[in-house]
């Protein structure tokens, strides 16, 4: 099963694991490769401040304004302490992340009372499901490894009523909080309609259901810490607003676009509106779904498609039914960017239904050999479908030598070139990149929220580096500047090097050059 579940995932993202230093983009991997380093730095270094990252400065708290992936960073801690490169480590992480995910579904399958076939079609099914892959730079929405343990648990323990089972569900529900918070707040809704469904159908015995709960309550005790953390945050971070929250809802049209990195369908179907409306789950997993799903059904079935019908509602935001009510009562919602992302409970709920279709399937064909066969070619069949096409881009392997000049203590750090446009925020990625070799706090910062202060910082220095822009720079506590020509147009950065060189405020401490252009790090005067 493992080298089966292996052997898919790297023939299907063969380009990722064919070269461990490269990314899909650089965007989204680099937020992820920071924030795992800053979580296994600070935990050595110093624990009761881990969510004061260096970014942002003078912010607090600044990794509560995007999730933290606490559980991921700790898992690759090993990795680092052996010197494993960050991206090398990042992209071990996403690859284990698509086999365990496999994994766990298998463990769900097999643990509700289906065959090997059955199971390994599931298992197949969601690893390469097409939300994943469309969210391929998304290290923390591949982090689904927990939510068949949550499901297989719930049944568990409202079917055989095995006390255990709730320290499972209470532990697994809470390891999808610290590994994905958007599908943490997303399981638990998933996971209460699944029980729900089961203990009417069953009619099981309140102690039963009183287990189940105590497994929830032990779920929030052990996510309280998290909950505290990010809900301190919330004043300064706010809510995400309506038109924010509209723009990231899907509408029923969605489900049949597919992503940009999927030539398979992209010919004949609708082109997608936005990227992370992108939820066509592929024609292979809903046929073998609508097989699984048809008459007569088992309680079970019924469950995972009650789930999955609200996971799809969900996923439509401020467009369905149950998510407007939970953005005015529920304050975990109010924080929600995206609510299409409840597309990946969707995929779940296709991927069980899959395997469900397919032992149908197989329980008509007279012999081994023809199973055997009819398994392989149903493996193919899905890995076809979820083919990807993606970018492949070889990663910095080092920063720039400059920051080996910076103080150890006392630093403040602000990097150049920045841009006024809201759609270049991401621009300041490479930034917290390089910052896993120093630390040193800087005003700089990328995250789900785009801050108050950075909007300040931009409009401070958009006439950088005139006096006033340095002015502005020395009373936010900046002491150094960083200065970037392979980040920025040559002639442009020329220019305004060559104006810091004779700038009085400033003095040049050291420049290296850095992938054929020159940085230079300067120190800023009182």
């Amino acid at each position: 099963m493992w080298l089966g579940l292996t052997a898919v995932t790297l023939t299907v993202l063969h380009q990722q694991a064919g070269d461990l230093y490269a990314v899909p983009d650089r965007g989204d991997p680099l937020f992820s490769m920071w924030r795992m380093a800053w979580v296994q730095h600070q935990l050595a270094k110093d624990p009761r401040h881990l969510f004061d990252a260096n970014i942002f400065y003078p912010l607090p708290a600044t990794l509560t304004y995007s999730d933290s992936m606490v559980l991921p960073a700790v898992a690759a801690a090993p990795l680092a302490w052996a010197g494993v490169h960050p991206v090398v480590a990042y992209n071990l992480v996403l690859l284990a992340a698509f086999i365990l995910s496999g994994f766990s579904a298998y463990v769900l399958v097999r643990g509700l009372g289906c065959g090997r076939a059955s199971a390994w079609i599931t298992a197949v099914a969601f690893t390469l499901c097409p939300f994943r892959i469309n969210h391929l730079s998304h290290l923390e929405l591949q982090m689904t490894m927990w939510m068949p343990v949550v499901l297989l648990a719930v049944h568990r323990i409202l079917r055989e009523g095995r006390r255990r089972y709730a320290l499972v569900l209470g532990l697994a529900l809470a390891a999808q909080w610290y590994s994905s918070m958007y599908y943490g707040l997303f399981l638990a809704l998933y996971a209460a309609v699944f029980g729900a469904v089961l203990a009417g159908a069953w009619r099981v015995p309140s102690r039963r259901v009183l287990y189940a709960a105590a497994g929830v309550c032990l779920a929030a005790i052990l996510v309280w810490p998290l909950a505290r953390a990010y809900n301190a945050s919330a004043p300064a971070r706010g809510i995400r607003q309506a038109d924010t929250v509209a723009e990231f809802s899907a509408v029923p049209s969605d489900y049949i676009r597919p992503g940009v990195g999927n030539p398979t369908y992209r010919a004949f179907l609708p082109r997608v509106v936005h990227a992370e409306r992108a939820l066509f789950p592929g024609v292979v997993p809903l046929v073998l779904a609508a097989a699984g799903a048809w008459p007569p059904l088992t309680a079970t079935r019924t469950a995972f498609i009650v789930s999955g019908m609200v996971a799809f509602d969900g996923s439509l935001g401020v467009h369905g039914v149950l998510y407007p009510v939970l953005y005015k009562l529920a304050w975990p919602f109010q924080s929600v960017r995206v609510p299409a992302r409840f597309g990946i409970l969707v995929g779940l709920t296709i991927a069980v239904l899959a395997g469900a279709g397919a032992g149908r399937v197989l329980a008509r064909v007279p012999s081994t050999r023809a199973r055997i066969a009819s398994v392989a070619i149903f493996t193919i069949a899905l890995m076809v479908d979820a083919w990807p096409r993606y970018d492949h881009l070889p990663m910095w392997r080092f920063p720039p030598g400059i920051y080996a000049s910076i103080p150890e203590t006392g630093a403040v750090l602000f990097e150049f070139p920045v841009h006024a446009q809201p759609d270049r925020f991401a621009e300041n990625l490479p930034y917290l990149y390089f910052s896993i070799w120093h630390w040193t706090p800087m005003v700089n910062g990328y995250s789900g929220f785009n801050t108050r202060s950075y909007a300040a910082l931009l409009e401070g220095t958009s006439g950088f580096p005139d006096p006033p822009s340095l002015d502005y720079l020395a009373r936010t506590g900046v002491t150094h500047i960083a200065v970037h020509c392979r980040l920025w147009e040559p002639e442009v950065c020329a220019a305004t090097v060559n104006r810091l060189e004779t700038t009085p405020q400033v003095r040049r401490i050291a420049r290296a050059e850095w992938y054929g252009a020159p940085s230079s790090l300067y120190e800023l005067r009182k």
